[in-house]
């Protein structure tokens, strides 16, 4: 080849090169610009998204805000009413309970009048000493307790039953420094003492309670002894004074 050709087609091919230079370049240019383009795409969709998404935030948080305070406030007021009611119940309850209590005292103040108008409104035959509303006859002689006893029902009465540490000390005073008959016997092993009225013997003041001899099957209580130990087991044919006992009778109609 020529040097001629040989240059001429080296310029051919420089300006071939060149050309594929430029168009590369070009499709280079295109590229770079693209991205751009997208990514602002992007981040708008991202910045809708967000935005979007904040007010729905927004919305469900001012929702459950009002239905809360909606149900605070209910739970507030039923609360309030409930306290109310409590509060109302205990205030009736303390006026019920004071009202109890007033009419328990009123009550035993009644009962008390009712007795001592009932002590009042009884007396006792000429000679026998009342206690309560109960007349006793201490005996001015001696007699066996089977002979005391049927004096003691000639006078629609009988031996004296003891019911009371009161009435144990009455009868002390009233046989100061005597021993005298009660209405307590002995019956049989399987019923023990019992009184003339068909009642067992609940409290007892035996002197000796371990003291018991086929012989002595009647009661008696000695005034001068300590009143919590002061009945004594004798023999029934003994000679000792007695008391009686019977209901007092209403003003006007002694017996």
């Amino acid at each position: 080849m020529k040097p001629e050709e040989e240059i001429y087609v080296n310029l051919e091919e420089l300006n071939l090169s060149k050309l594929k230079y430029e168009e590369n370049g070009d499709k280079a240019g295109k590229t770079d610009f693209s991205p751009v383009k997208e990514t602002r795409t992007l981040c708008f969709k991202a910045a809708l998204f967000l935005g979007l998404l904040s007010f729905l935030l927004l919305a469900v948080v001012v929702t459950v805000s009002v239905l809360y305070q909606r149900d605070f406030n209910q739970l507030s007021g039923e609360l309030a009413n409930q306290t109310a009611e409590r509060n109302y119940l205990q205030m009736m309850n303390q006026n019920l309970t004071y009202e109890r209590d007033q009419l328990e005292v009123s009550l035993k103040v009644a009962e008390l009048n009712l007795e001592q108008m009932k002590k009042e409104s009884v007396t006792c035959p000429v000679g026998w000493r009342k206690f309560g509303c109960r007349c006793y006859l201490l005996s001015s002689w001696k007699n066996t307790w089977e002979q005391s006893k049927y004096q003691c029902s000639r006078n629609g009465a009988d031996l004296v039953i003891i019911k009371s540490t009161e009435e144990m000390m009455f009868l002390k005073e009233l046989g100061d420094q005597l021993k005298f008959w009660i209405g307590l016997q002995y019956t049989t092993p399987e019923k023990g003492w019992k009184w003339v009225d068909g009642s067992s013997l609940t409290n007892s003041y035996w002197e000796n309670s371990w003291s018991h001899f086929r012989t002595q099957g009647c009661a008696a209580l000695n005034s001068f002894r300590l009143w919590s130990r002061s009945w004594s087991k004798e023999t029934c044919s003994m000679m000792l004074h007695w008391v009686c006992e019977k209901q007092a009778s209403p003003s006007g109609l002694l017996q």
